[in-house]
């Protein structure tokens, strides 16, 4: 085969280029990135959506754990909800903490927003933990711990909000 003068890329289908380019967009999309809060608004926009995430993300473990203990559902769909919930905490907390607050004054509540997610996220492992080892007490614990630290959470959400 003949290569063009124009160099390998040249010989690529210019849809495969096109192609690439929609990967990495999509890529970026589905993984949360946030663009940078350039002002306070923003920045407390941010804030306001992943507290509402952890919310969402620590009454469905909350009550995925609480199904269980009350016979509703089986062990195998607890356990995919709450290890769901705690996969999905992740980026949350991955997302929101790399923008960097734009005022002095905005930097409390992103030590904030940050502390609250990651109780969040050590609510989520300690329930997954207690209903891996069908610990009865542990989950019924774990149950109480999700349910406050959402309460916290949506508490700092109405804060902002």
């Amino acid at each position: 085969m003949t290569r063009s003068p124009r160099g390998p890329a040249a010989d690529r289908p210019p849809h495969r280029a096109a192609g690439a380019a929609v990967g990495v967009l999509a890529v970026a999309l589905l993984t949360g990135c946030v663009a940078p809060a350039l002002d306070s608004g923003a920045f407390q926009h941010n804030a306001l959506e992943a507290l509402d995430s952890g919310v969402s993300q620590t009454r469905t473990a909350a009550l995925g754990v609480q199904n269980l203990l009350d016979q509703r559902v089986p062990k195998p769909y607890a356990d995919t909800v709450v290890t769901d919930m705690e996969e999905a905490i992740g980026p949350v907390q991955d997302s929101f903490g790399s923008v960097d607050p734009p005022t002095p004054a905005d930097e409390r509540l992103r030590d904030d927003v940050s502390g609250l997610l990651s109780d969040a996220d050590d609510a989520l492992a300690q329930a997954r933990i207690a209903l891996r080892k069908d610990d009865e007490p542990a989950m019924r614990q774990s149950v109480r711990t999700l349910r406050a630290v959402a309460d916290r959470m949506q508490r700092e959400s109405g804060r902002l909000g």
